[in-house]
């Protein structure tokens, strides 16, 4: 898992079904918070994707844009975001770079390079500026990425 420091990959993900950026352009127009989860319609990911969305003003405020982002196609998230009605950008990592390059791939029940629950904010130079890792049945502690996002 990339740490403290680290450069970011210059993966590309797609922003829409048809668009696609890397994470180094998402990073140049300032300060970012990648969220990796695990799929789109699980429980525990709804209410991690959900929760996000309800702090999405406070990161604003404190200067950094949100993003989820997972493996799931960007077709799935374009549904998943309006039977949620959430606002946070979800970025598909569908070809997995994102996921390989920052180090968060994980086999689960059979499927092979799953991203794992995981938080990075990443500074407009693409370089991370904190990292937190979580437990497959945790939910990100936003409190504590609120107050590192107003730290920067």
């Amino acid at each position: 898992m990339l740490a403290v420091g680290d450069p970011i990959p210059d993966a590309t993900v797609w922003t829409t079904p048809r668009e696609s950026a890397t994470l180094r352009e998402l990073a140049a127009d300032g300060a970012i918070l990648l969220l990796f989860y695990l799929f789109d319609w699980s429980s525990t990911c709804t209410n991690e994707v959900v929760q996000l969305g309800e702090r999405g003003e406070e990161l604003r405020a404190a200067g950094v844009r949100p993003y989820a982002i997972s493996r799931d196609s960007p077709w799935t998230h374009v549904a998943w975001t309006q039977a949620l009605d959430v606002e946070i950008p979800l970025l598909s990592d569908w070809n997995g770079d994102a996921t390989r390059g920052f180090g968060v791939a994980f086999d689960y029940r059979g499927l092979k390079d799953v991203s794992s629950r995981s938080v990075f904010l990443i500074d407009r130079d693409g370089v991370v500026r904190a990292a937190w890792a979580y437990d497959v049945p945790s939910l990100a502690n936003l409190d504590e990425v609120l107050a590192a996002a107003r730290a920067l």
